[in-house]
């Protein structure tokens, strides 16, 4: 009903918006970006497009054709990978997770608030997000360096998910994956110094990357450091972003001493680790616009699958709804009328919490095929 009576009517009456650039989308950008540097222009010299040099050349396939076939080859593209992602979980699960997950990750793509914002400002936190949950699939089919390469193509599309190495890295112990992430960046990376000028490089790194690093004080940045930004606290927000971090990275590493190595990357363990991962780096982020939070919807559908085939306190399973409601559900954001709320960070911060007690139990014996 939510996707009937809201969802697909927003959509449809936005179409100009997401497809034409009227006020100033995000693919608008990503477009204008490519296009200058196909012809050899700064794209920085856009004030608003702040992503890593690497995915210029991407953004600058789509700036071969109008705009407007452009804007839906752009959606097509997301769309796919975010299916091959969700595919790709599935697949890695066995009978009734598997038949869950399947249930409960379209029900929560189809009522987010979240994805009908990106998909109107045609932003691509849809698409990073999809890749680093490909990076996290192929580590359960045993294919580190297929999950390092899609972790790294994520990273240098959008620098933020460098914080995910805290769960691949940390929570696993496993340095090699480290090796495997900075030998294939650094192979990317410098590739494209063949065609990049080291000038951008200099660029993001001397104005763009420190500009970003910056809480923005909106009431629509759904994180704890903009949150401290609005309430004049602008010059600790950095240290409670780096406090936050150093927190998770303690936690990840003494929760997985919890875990057995045998089975912590197919454990409901693991799946609460890398979600409250995702979790944090949005909670700590300097810029968490609500459209961000679309990287919650496969990792929630995989956590709560898991719950489902476990013998789970009720009132439990109960809150998880609840802030998984607070962080995803269009109900909550827009029917309301509380969009500028700090709705997605009370479901985020409530999960978190929640999160906790799972990431540090020691593995159950799997009385059921999940």
């Amino acid at each position: 009903m939510i996707f009937w009576n809201y969802w697909l009517p927003s959509l449809l009456y936005s179409r100009s918006v997401a497809l034409y650039g009227s006020g100033h989308p995000d693919f608008n950008i990503f477009y204008n970006a490519g296009w200058l540097w196909m012809h050899g222009q700064n794209p920085y010299l856009l004030d608003q497009f702040v992503y890593p040099p690497p995915s210029i050349p991407f953004f600058a396939f789509y700036a071969l054709i109008p705009i407007e076939q452009a804007a839906q080859a752009w959606m097509a593209t997301y769309l796919t990978v975010f299916l091959a992602a969700m595919l790709a979980l599935a697949i890695s699960l066995k009978r009734e997770r598997r038949s869950l997950f399947l249930t409960i990750a379209p029900i929560l793509f189809v009522t987010s608030f979240p994805l009908l914002i990106m998909v109107v400002l045609g932003q691509s936190d849809l698409f990073v997000s999809s890749l680093c949950m490909l990076s996290f699939a192929a580590l359960r089919f045993k294919r580190d360096t297929a999950s390092a390469a899609s972790l790294s193509l994520g990273v240098l599309m959008k620098g933020t998910p460098v914080f995910l190495l805290i769960y691949f890295v940390l929570y696993r112990r496993d340095i090699s994956y480290l090796l495997r992430f900075i030998a294939i960046v650094s192979g990317i990376v410098l590739t494209s110094l063949l065609v990049i000028p080291t000038q951008l490089y200099y660029s993001y790194f001397t104005v763009v990357g420190p500009e970003m690093a910056v809480a923005a004080s909106a009431e629509q940045n759904q994180s704890i450091t903009g949150l401290v930004t609005m309430l004049g606290m602008s010059n600790i927000s950095t240290v409670v972003a780096l406090a936050g971090i150093a927190a998770l990275s303690v936690f990840a590493f003494y929760a997985n001493r919890k875990t057995s190595n045998n089975s912590r990357e197919v454990t409901l363990n693991a799946d609460a680790m890398f979600l409250m991962n995702i979790l944090v780096m949005l909670a700590l982020g300097p810029r968490s616009w609500p459209a961000n939070y679309v990287w919650v919807i496969l990792p929630v559908a995989l956590f709560l699958s898991g719950l489902l085939t476990e013998h789970v306190n009720t009132l439990y399973l109960v809150a998880v709804g609840a802030a998984a409601f607070l962080l995803n559900a269009s109900l909550t954001q827009e029917f309301l009328n509380l969009t500028t709320l700090p709705l997605a960070l009370s479901g985020n911060l409530i999960l978190i919490m929640l999160l906790i007690p799972k990431c540090i139990r020691p593995p159950l014996p799997q009385t059921r095929d999940r």
